[in-house]
C-alpha cells in the first residue's frame, strides 16, 4: 500500500520532463532523503508488480516515471481516493467489518486491507472512534453523526451514490429544487445549506442502521414529489439530525464564543477586537450543523499561511480545545478557524507602517494612494511634496517619484508611474523586512546561539526541553515561556521551514521579539522531517514596530534555502539577513 506522499510523488515523476533527484523531491515533499530513498523503492515495486510502468533512473540526474499503461495508472491513482472512502462506507453501512470483509472489497491482500484501515484509524482519530471487538471493526459513533459522515462521502461522488439507489442525475437535481421550493424545511435544518440538506436526505435513504421509526409530513412529501421510495427509519434518522441542529441552534451562543475568547484575550495578552467574536459565532452554528468530517482538500496555500501565521492557528487550535472542554462541541475543520483569527490579529495591530509618497504629480500620487490603501493593512499613505518635510520624516519607506532627488539614510523605492501589482507585492514585502533589518542584533541575539550536542537515544521533544531549559538558565526565556513552547511542540503539527524547526510561543513581555538560532550537532527527525537547525522564536502582540517574525522568517528559509540548509554557526545564519 503507498500513502498519499508516495502517490503524490507518482504524480510528480510522470509529468516531469527532465529527472528530478532524490534531493529536490524531500524539499517538494518536505521529507528527509533517507524517506524518499524508501518512498522511491516502494513506488518501483508496485509500479512493476502491477504493469503500470517503471521508475527510470538516470545516474547524476536523478528519476522519472515512465507509464507503461495508462488505463492502469489512471485505475490506480484513483483507487488512492477510493480505498478511504470505500473502507469508511463499509464502517457505516455494516455493524462489525471485518479484514477479510476489507480484503474483499477491496481487492488487496488481507495484510494491505489492515494496513489501510490503521491509517484511517490514525488519520481520523480526532474526530471519529473506530474501535474493534471479536466480530471486527465497527464505528463507535451516534447514527445521526455516521449518517453525515455517509452524506460527506456522497459528496465526493454523487453519481456513484445515485447508482447505488439506481437513479439518475437528474432526480437528485430535482430532490435539490424541491429543497429549495420548500420553506419549512429549513426550520429542520437550521444554518445547513440547501445543497447540504439534498446530500442528507440522499444519505438517509441509503443509511442501512437503526430501528427508530418516525413520521415526518415535511420530509414524506419531499421524497413523495420526487419519487423516492422511504422508509420509516428514514425519516426516523433525519428527525435524529433534524434534533441535533435544532439543538446547536438553540444551544450555541454568543457569549460562550465571547467566554472563551476572553480567555485566550487574558491568557495570551492578546487583543482581538470586536468582530471576531460575531465572525466566529456564525461560522461555528453553520459547520456544528453540518460538519465536514472527511479530510477535504486544503485550503489553497494553506501551509505557507500557517508558516507565516503560526500564532493564529496555534490560538485556533486552543480556542477549540477551550469549546470542546467547557462547552462539549467537536469543531471540525480546523484551518478556517485559524484563518479567521489570523485576519482578526492583523487587522488590530495598533501599530502601523508610514508609507510617504513624495511627488508634484498630484494625480498619479492619489492613484497610488488609492491603490495601496486598497491592498495593504495597517499602513498610512500620505502625500508629500515638500523635500524638507520628506527629510525630516519618519517614513517607514518613503515612494520617490523624482529620480533627482534622493533622501540619505532613508529607505526609498523610485516610482513615477501608475503602481503594478508587482511593484506594490514589492513595497509590502520592503515593509515587512524593513521592520526586522532594523533591529537585527535585538531580535537574533548572538550571545546564546550556540551548537547543541545530539545524543543517540535523543527525539525532538527531548532536545527541546533541553534547549528550553538552557536559555533558562541563561534568562533568554522564563519558566512560563519554556513550558508554553514545550507544550505548543507537544500539539504537534510543528512549523518547518527546509530543515529548520521553529519551536515558538507569544510572550507577555511588551514589545519583546527575539530569535535565538541552535544548531544541532546531528539531524534528528520530526514526524518523519529530518531537521538540523532550531530557532527559538518569541514575540510579544504588543510591539511598537509592525512586524511579523514569522513572514521574514518563511521569506529568508526560502530564499537562501539552499545556503542555510548546511550551516553550523550563527554568522553564516545571519550572513544574508
Amino acid at each position: 500500500m503507498l500513502s498519499n506522499r508516495q502517490y503524490s510523488i507518482i504524480d510528480l515523476l510522470v509529468k516531469t520532463s527532465t529527472p528530478i533527484n532524490a534531493d529536490s523531491i524531500a524539499k517538494v515533499a518536505i521529507r528527509s532523503k533517507r524517506t524518499i530513498m524508501r518512498d522511491l523503492s516502494a513506488i518501483k515495486t508496485i509500479l512493476e508488480s502491477n504493469d503500470i510502468g517503471e521508475l527510470l533512473t538516470y545516474e547524476g540526474l536523478g528519476y522519472k516515471v515512465e507509464i507503461s499503461d495508462f488505463d492502469k495508472y489512471e485505475d490506480f491513482m484513483k483507487k488512492n481516493i477510493n480505498d478511504e472512502e470505500i473502507i469508511l462506507y463499509e464502517l457505516i453501512q455494516n455493524d462489525y467489518v471485518t479484514i477479510e470483509d476489507l480484503s474483499e472489497k477491496l481487492y488487496v491482500s488481507k495484510i494491505t486491507a489492515s494496513e489501510k484501515l490503521n491509517v484511517i484509524k490514525e488519520g481520523y482519530g480526532n474526530l471519529l472512534n473506530i474501535d474493534v471487538c471479536k466480530k471486527g471493526h465497527f464505528l463507535n459513533e451516534p447514527l445521526y453523526k455516521q449518517c453525515i459522515l455517509l452524506s460527506n462521502i456522497i459528496e465526493n461522488n454523487i453519481k456513484r451514490y445515485m447508482d447505488k439507489l439506481e437513479m439518475g442525475l437528474d432526480v437528485y437535481e430535482k430532490l435539490q429544487m424541491t429543497i429549495d421550493q420548500n420553506d419549512e424545511i429549513r426550520f429542520y435544518f437550521p444554518n445547513v445549506k440547501i445543497a447540504q440538506i439534498n446530500k442528507i436526505l440522499i444519505a438517509a435513504l441509503l443509511f442501512r442502521k437503526g430501528n427508530l421509526k418516525s413520521e415526518n409530513s415535511v420530509f414524506e412529501e419531499i421524497y413523495n414529489v420526487c419519487g423516492l421510495n422511504y422508509r420509516r427509519k428514514t425519516i426516523g434518522i433525519l428527525s435524529q439530525i433534524s434534533d441535533v441542529c435544532i439543538d446547536i441552534n438553540l444551544n450555541l451562543t454568543f457569549n460562550q464564543v465571547e467566554k472563551a475568547l476572553d480567555i485566550l484575550q487574558e491568557q495570551y495578552a492578546v487583543n482581538f477586537g470586536e468582530e471576531l467574536s460575531s465572525q466566529l459565532y456564525h461560522h461555528l452554528k453553520r459547520i456544528l450543523s453540518y460538519p465536514c468530517y472527511l479530510k477535504i482538500k486544503e485550503i489553497h496555500n494553506i501551509s505557507n499561511i500557517k508558516a507565516t501565521y503560526p500564532f493564529s492557528f496555534d490560538l485556533s487550535i486552543t480556542f477549540i480545545d477551550l469549546m470542546k472542554k467547557m462547552y462539549h462541541y467537536q469543531i471540525t475543520n480546523w484551518d478556517l478557524i485559524g484563518l479567521y483569527f489570523a485576519v482578526s490579529l492583523e487587522k488590530n495591530k495598533k501599530t502601523r507602517n508610514k508609507i510617504l509618497i513624495y511627488s508634484t504629480d498630484n494625480a498619479i500620487a492619489n492613484i497610488n494612494k488609492q491603490l495601496l490603501e486598497d491592498t495593504l493593512s495597517n499602513c498610512d499613505i500620505v502625500i508629500c511634496d515638500d523635500e524638507k518635510t520628506v527629510s525630516d520624516s519618519e517614513a517607514n519607506l518613503i515612494i520617490n517619484s523624482n529620480d533627482q532627488k534622493s533622501f540619505k539614510g532613508k529607505e526609498t523605492i523610485l516610482v513615477h508611474y501608475i503602481l503594478s501589482e508587482p511593484d506594490i507585492n514589492l513595497i509590502q514585502e520592503k515593509i515587512e523586512r524593513i521592520s526586522v533589518s532594523k533591529n537585527i542584533e535585538t531580535i537574533f541575539l548572538k550571545d546564546y546561539s550556540y551548537t547543541y550536542d545530539v545524543k543517540d537515544n535523543e527525539n525532538f521533544l527531548t532536545v527541546l526541553s533541553n534547549v528550553c531549559n538552557h536559555l533558562l538558565k541563561k534568562h533568554v526565556i522564563n519558566l512560563d515561556e519554556a513550558k508554553r513552547i514545550e507544550d505548543r511542540e507537544k500539539q504537534g503539527n510543528s512549523l518547518i521551514i527546509r530543515n529548520y524547526s521553529i519551536p515558538h510561543c507569544i510572550s507577555k513581555k511588551d514589545d519583546f521579539c527575539i530569535c535565538i538560532y541552535v544548531h544541532l550537532s546531528k539531524e534528528i527527525y520530526i514526524d518523519d522531517i529530518s531537521v538540523n537547525h532550531m530557532l527559538i522564536t518569541l514575540m510579544s502582540t504588543k510591539l511598537k514596530s509592525n512586524l511579523n517574525i514569522f513572514k521574514y522568517l518563511y521569506r529568508y528559509l526560502k530564499e537562501h534555502g539552499d545556503k542555510l540548509e548546511n550551516i553550523t554557526s550563527y554568522n553564516e545564519f545571519i550572513k544574508y539577513i
